[in-house]
């Protein structure tokens, strides 16, 4: 028989020996026998009986059979020396006051005979345990309230056995025990010699536990029902979380990575948390993600989450077996999203007038007014020394198509121009590609009308020579139409004298009739597409 279903057992035979019904007294009626037993002392070797008669019960004799002996067998036993031991002469509870001392242990049949005051009689069969009895003495579970730095319990404990046979009590040597633990898983060992048990475990529940011990014996015993259990619990300490940063920032698809240290408050100071679950927890309408980092024995943690948009992720330690949760503590990481510049072009006008004009893309949504600038940047050689000439702000237009931009500055005659979008916390800065734009500069040497001064009505005469400017040496630009101006004194508004051709060698010259005083200059208004305009020297000329 299992140890739990004995002590059942056992104790069901002490109940019924004292808690039986209490049938209606009337005449001629026989005894009742609520039951026999050894009650809670099985070693003990008395036997008791509860029983009730409609008069005083004067006579009780038991007669005990072996076990598994067939009916018919002879008794090994007969004992009748019984006193009230509670009760009354009619209803009550008896026990015998000397030891039984049989040769084996287990379940005797026995035969209870009953004689009350008016002669009546009963002879009933009930059983009778005589079996070992197991005390269980001194348990402890130290220590009771294990904390984060003490988080193994020693349960220890010592068991007796009192044998009914010769009703000595000696230490369970060598003995198994049982050791029960709620919320815990079981433990077994064994006793040594002096009957006495050690067992240690780790506290994994922070709930209140009660440790049992229980003897385990080959040969047929009872555990006494005065064991004790102790009571165990952990003690939960405060901890908290000190940040690495409280700002983070990452490009959208990159994870963030959030760390740390924890401390737990133990010792009356704060240590290193080792071991413990970390929750890093960001939330919002746009998703969630979620890292749970455990500490080392430093009490760093480290977690990796990837947020859709910018946020707060809530960091704290989660309450453990020694730990309680960890004061809140909030990273704030900026995602930065995707931007792209296409459809970037330069162009150099004939003037040295640079337009530069693209698209930005910045998704579904648009840069506040203080991110949402692009700059137009310059570079002799498209690698190094980017200088920004221009900052533009993209129009107005759907996201998803993106935003133009567009901006006129002056201009090198050559080089290489790129956009810009710095971005900031909440955008990824981005570039355009690198595109050259070049003209060919042109100038007009030695500009001079003449002769000075010169009679009104006369012919005065405007030469120069016309040049390109290509690797690095000034060369004569032939075939070219120079067109020669004239301001009048006092006027702002230049005329337009005519045409001079360039010869092979560049020069050019044409005459025109002196009409008043005034300023001559020749320019090239009109070049191709791949040349810049110039002008000569301006030169007064007094018309006499």
């Amino acid at each position: 028989m299992g140890k739990r279903s004995l002590v059942l057992a056992c104790a069901s035979v002490a109940a019924g020996l004292l808690l039986g019904p209490v049938p209606a007294a009337h005449a001629a009626t026989a005894p009742v026998l609520f039951g026999a037993g050894s009650g809670d002392h099985p070693a003990s070797g008395l036997v008791l009986v509860s029983a009730q008669s409609d008069s005083d019960i004067t006579s009780i004799t038991a007669h005990l059979y072996a076990p598994g002996s067939p009916a018919g067998a002879p008794e090994v036993a007969e004992v009748s020396d019984f006193t009230l031991a509670s009760g009354t002469d009619r209803s009550g509870l008896w026990q015998t006051s000397t030891p039984l001392r049989l040769a084996d242990l287990g379940t005797y049949r026995v035969v209870v005979d009953l004689t009350d005051a008016d002669g009546d009689t009963s002879s009933t069969e009930d059983t009778y345990q005589y079996e070992l009895e197991a005390n269980l003495t001194d348990l402890q579970a130290a220590p009771q309230s294990p904390d984060y730095e003490h988080q193994d319990v020693t349960v220890t404990g010592g068991f007796t056995v009192t044998d009914p046979r010769t009703g000595e009590t000696t230490p369970a040597a060598d003995a198994h025990v049982d050791l029960e633990i709620s919320n815990e898983a079981d433990g077994t060992t064994t006793t040594g010699t002096d009957g006495r048990f050690t067992y240690t475990y780790p506290v994994t529940d922070p709930s209140i536990a009660d440790v049992n011990a229980w003897l385990r014996l080959d040969d047929p015993f009872y555990q006494s029902r005065a064991n004790e259990s102790a009571e165990v619990r952990a003690v939960q300490s405060d901890t908290r979380v000190t940040l690495d940063a409280a700002e983070l920032d990452v490009k959208a698809g990159q994870a963030a990575t959030v760390s740390g240290t924890a401390e737990v408050y133990v010792g009356g100071a704060w240590k290193p948390l080792a071991g413990a679950n970390v929750d890093e927890v960001w939330e919002s309408d746009l998703g969630s993600a979620g890292a749970h980092p455990v500490t080392g024995a430093d009490g760093r943690f480290s977690g990796q989450l990837t947020m859709s948009s910018s946020g707060s992720v809530d960091v704290q330690v989660r309450s453990g077996t020694y730990v309680n949760w960890s004061p809140l503590q909030r990273v704030k990481v900026y995602v930065a999203k995707k931007t792209s510049l296409t459809d970037f072009t330069a162009t150099l006008d004939k003037y040295s007038e640079l337009t530069a004009k693209g698209v930005l893309h910045t998704g579904s949504s648009v840069p506040g007014y203080a991110d949402n600038k692009v700059e137009l940047q310059y570079s002799t050689d498209g690698k190094t020394g980017w200088k920004t000439m221009k900052t533009v702000v993209p129009g107005n237009s759907d996201p998803e198509s993106g935003a133009p931009f567009k901006g006129t500055f002056d201009a090198p005659y050559k080089g290489y121009y790129r956009a810009h979008f710095e971005g900031s916390r909440n955008w990824q800065e981005s570039y355009s590609k690198v595109v050259y734009a070049k003209r060919t500069p042109t100038r007009i040497t030695g500009g001079n009308a003449s002769p000075e001064p010169v009679r009104k009505g006369r012919t005065i005469t405007y030469k120069g020579k016309l040049q390109y400017y290509s690797s690095g040496v000034w060369k004569a630009y032939a075939g070219q139409k120079v067109k020669i101006l004239f301001r009048p004194k006092g006027s702002s508004t230049w005329y337009d004298m005519g045409n001079a051709t360039t010869r092979s060698d560049g020069t050019f010259s044409r005459g025109c009739t002196a009409s008043k005083d005034g300023t001559w200059v020749a320019v090239l208004l009109y070049p191709d597409s791949t040349h810049l305009v110039s002008s000569g020297r301006e030169d007064y000329v007094d018309v006499t």
